[in-house]
């Protein structure tokens, strides 16, 4: 498709950016919708003339969402810095009153920081701002950054291997790990002890292996993965009664065992690797009063006390 010149501009409803934006980000008509305060039809009329404006379906039905095509995603590479700046200068001349606000905050967690940060949060929240919404993400290291650039969530709290163009980060924390377990056994593991047991392993992935397994290979030793589970929320459930161990962030064996009396924790039997926890933030979020309060809240979360 040629460029468009000056005079065809001049005939493009540039609020169609904004429902590009939003599908985008939704994945999903009547979720784009309403965020954009507007009806479904409405939202389906603005994608119909977007697709003949550009000669492509730009977004196709995958199941329940709608999944972008080369050509929509192309454009909003293309035009998002823009539509951020525009965004980010808005939202510097806004004001906010924590006492009075509506604001609608989308985060993306871990499902570990979930378990350890979320009741905190919401704890803030309702004290401060009793009028928010709060819609939580389940990210992990490999997504986050997509989540965040796609405009899913503003905000997202994770170990990043990537960061999207401009986005901002702050580092909360260097996590280590602890063993969880919920066996009747008083003394701590040794490592032939560790290395022999069955273990548990919490993997998006779906694998049976995990970066104890490469510490332990470093060592020249081994253990074996007897059971794999997408989250950490299940693991009590999984460990009671039984002989399995977990090897979890510090952070969250502290905060599983508060609330299960039949786990406990104890340090790893050998030096623990090391990950940095880090938040990070869209551009256009950066200067906006709320999400600046946003941000403020999660590090109390994070660092109660």
């Amino acid at each position: 498709m040629p460029p468009l010149n000056l005079a065809e501009l001049n005939r493009i409803d540039l609020n169609l950016l904004t429902v590009l934006a939003a599908l985008m980000r939704e994945r999903h008509v009547s979720r784009a919708a309403e965020r954009l305060h507007i009806g479904q039809p409405a939202l389906s009329h603005a994608l119909a003339k977007l697709r003949k404006l550009t000669g492509d379906p730009l977004f196709v039905r995958q199941g329940r969402e709608m999944a972008p095509t080369p050509r929509a995603i192309a454009l909003m590479q293309s035009l998002g810095p823009a539509l951020e700046q525009i965004e980010s200068s808005f939202r510097a001349e806004s004001s906010f009153d924590p006492a009075q606000a509506q604001p609608v905050f989308r985060i993306g967690l871990t499902d570990d920081l979930q378990i350890a940060l979320l009741p905190r949060l919401l704890h803030i929240l309702r004290a401060e701002v009793p009028h928010a919404r709060l819609v939580a993400s389940t990210v992990s290291h490999r997504d986050a950054a997509r989540h965040l650039h796609d405009g899913r969530v503003s905000t997202v709290l994770a170990y990043l291997e990537a960061l999207p163009a401009g986005a901002k980060v702050r580092r909360l924390a260097t996590a280590r790990y602890a063993v969880l377990r919920a066996d009747a056994a008083k003394a701590p593991l040794t490592l032939d002890q560790f290395c022999a047991r069955p273990h548990a392993l919490v993997s998006f992935a779906e694998d049976l292996r995990g970066f104890v397994d490469d510490a332990l290979s470093a060592l020249g030793r081994a253990r074996r993965v007897a059971v794999s589970i997408p989250q950490f929320g299940s693991l009590p459930a999984v460990l009671a009664g039984t002989d399995l161990l977990a090897t979890v962030p510090a952070y969250l064996a502290a905060e599983l065992c508060s609330q299960n009396a039949g786990l406990r924790s104890e340090p790893l039997p050998f030096e623990s690797p090391a990950y940095a926890i880090s938040m990070c933030w869209r551009a256009a979020a950066d200067r906006d009063p709320a999400e600046q309060w946003l941000r403020g809240a999660l590090v109390r979360a994070f660092e109660p006390g």
